[in-house]
């Protein structure tokens, strides 16, 4: 989780050069970073409570997917809007989407480690929350 929190914050930071971002998706980026890493660490609260709710962390796993497909579409509509970057910036922009595609990665893994035993994958679910809270 600390590293995607860390690629989530540092997102909006990657792609500011690329192609002279304009403010409103800048914001759009960073506000989903953050409520990812909102709600991680809710998902960490929960996952310490002795009396842990399954339905709870679930839910709460399931509100960062939001976010997670709305970066995955403000990507899309960025590449929609600039077809053509110059070599540098299209480089940078790789990059982003790249953080992108592992978010999404590492969010499908927890969602699948929470729609298992959660008593069994509890830990693992633990470290990676506290990873991504950690991390910006």
């Amino acid at each position: 989780m600390k590293t995607m929190m860390l690629m989530a914050s540092c997102l909006a930071l990657a792609v500011s050069p690329a192609a002279a971002l304009d403010q409103e998706f800048a914001a759009q980026l960073l506000e989903s970073a953050k409520n990812i890493e909102r709600d991680a660490g809710l998902v960490s609260t929960a996952l310490k409570s002795k009396s842990m709710d399954a339905g709870d962390v679930r839910s709460k796993i399931d509100a960062m997917s939001g976010d997670v497909t709305k970066l995955q579409e403000l990507v899309t509509r960025f590449e929609e809007g600039h077809p053509q970057m110059s070599q540098r910036d299209a480089a940078e922009w790789k990059q982003v989407k790249e953080k992108v595609q592992l978010l999404e990665i590492f969010h499908g893994q927890k969602q699948k480690l929470a729609a298992g035993d959660l008593s069994k994958n509890r830990t693992l679910l633990r470290a990676h929350a506290e990873v991504w809270r950690a991390g910006r």
